[in-house]
């Protein structure tokens, strides 16, 4: 049988490599190879077989979803060693990367396409993701100093090396594009003496800091509008320090350009500006699966087209750090939270919903820790900027591993 000689080739090539040994269960209770192994993959219908022959990560992922494909041992671990041997794979193969000319405008049918992708993954409610985010409901990496930082703590230090990086100060207008629930923008209203000004695309994340705004008693200090991002110059206002994190992941390469047109037209002049992106080292393939089930419309950007894009711009570079493995521990801690909550968080959509979900957290986990995905935050002035302090680094010893 073509595909039994298919499987039995992959397997082999996957565990000569020695890190763990893989198998396959065939519906007709078939096992390859035969005994025990460390992960097995079950395969309960030839359908969802054939097409994940066809297709990897499509007919895995929806075979998965739809609960015709399990996974016997560890998800995690056996995306990880997975990941591992096509990286090595392409790597081998060599490949070429085309760039292409960027569009300097966004259309008003563009905009709406982008709302409605947000509205996809975002607008999902406010309760379900308080079920396992952190209590400020930060949806994006942290960074943990030490194994024994909590969530919540680990937020509070990312969002603590922002304001450091931005050199936030009294006095100071500061703008955040894509502000989630308001995390950066209330607690630097809070903290500091600034005026924050806050901009999504999600209703349901405006109404969100709206209520907090009050709540709080930010009013005056803390204003924030369902916009979008090419529409900032509109607010007739410029900046001194603007942030972004985890909003550039839904731009859209053709965009980038435009982006960076934008940023540089609303900050003042010396102004800084913190990009905090997932990303790439080189541009690459983008998983089909992700795009099609989570965030509709989304590119992860490879170091070159974030430098290409702001080329002739009024930007400058001070600084790349990349939290690769913060995010490998972020996710992992989103997981444990997940699955304490699992069966109210069933009880508001499905099972279906759950494996979705489940092995989204545990696949985008596997992606930071073999280096298929990296975390970037780059650092820009707005023109040459001679008085930013150097930067020192601070090595903090890595407690990230499989398991």
């Amino acid at each position: 049988m073509l595909g039994e000689r298919v499987i039995k080739k992959l397997l082999g090539e996957i565990n000569s490599r020695g890190e763990c040994s893989i198998g396959v269960q065939l519906p007709n209770g078939v096992s390859i190879p035969e005994g025990n192994v460390d992960h097995r993959v079950v395969f309960k219908t030839w359908e969802s077989l054939k097409k994940t022959l066809k297709d990897l990560e499509m007919g895995f992922g929806e075979g998965y979803m739809n609960g015709e494909i399990d996974v016997q041992g560890d998800l995690e671990k056996l995306l990880i060693v997975g990941n591992s041997y096509l990286n090595e794979v392409e790597a081998k193969k060599g490949f070429s990367v085309l760039f292409f000319k960027v569009a300097n405008t966004l259309s008003f049918a563009n905009k709406l396409k982008e709302k409605k992708n947000i509205e996809h993954h975002y607008d999902l409610g406010d309760e379900f993701y308080k079920l396992w985010l952190d209590e400020s409901m930060t949806y994006s990496c942290a960074f943990f100093p030490t194994p024994e930082t909590s969530l919540e703590e680990a937020q509070r230090e990312k969002r603590r090396i922002i304001f450091e990086k931005l050199l936030l100060e009294d006095g100071d207008t500061l703008l955040d594009i894509g502000c989630g629930w308001g995390s950066i923008i209330l607690e630097a209203a809070h903290e500091y003496n600034v005026e924050c000004v806050g901009i999504t695309l999600s209703e349901n994340q405006y109404s969100y800091i709206e209520n907090e705004i009050k709540r709080r008693g930010l009013e005056g200090r803390v204003r924030v509008y369902l916009m979008h991002y090419a529409d900032l110059p509109s607010l007739g206002q410029k900046f001194k320090k603007v942030v972004s994190v985890g909003m550039f992941e839904h731009v859209g390469r053709e965009h980038y350009r435009a982006f960076f047109k934008t940023i540089s037209e609303v900050m003042e002049a010396g102004g800084l500006f913190l990009l905090h992106t997932i990303g790439k080292v080189h541009p690459d393939v983008q998983s089909r699966w992700i795009r099609k089930y989570i965030f509709p419309g989304g590119y992860l950007p490879g170091i070159p087209e974030v430098l290409c894009a702001f080329e002739k711009i009024d930007l400058c570079l001070i600084d790349i750090d990349d939290w690769r493995l913060h995010y490998y521990r972020t996710l992992n801690e989103w997981r444990k939270r997940f699955w304490d909550n699992v069966d109210e968080i069933r009880s508001m959509y499905d099972e279906k919903f759950v494996r979705m979900w489940n092995l989204y957290l545990v696949s985008a986990a596997a992606s930071f820790y073999t280096g298929s995905n990296h975390l970037f935050q780059f650092l820009f002035s707005k023109g040459v900027k001679n008085d930013y302090p150097v930067i020192k680094r601070q090595f903090i010893k890595s407690e990230a591993r499989a398991g």
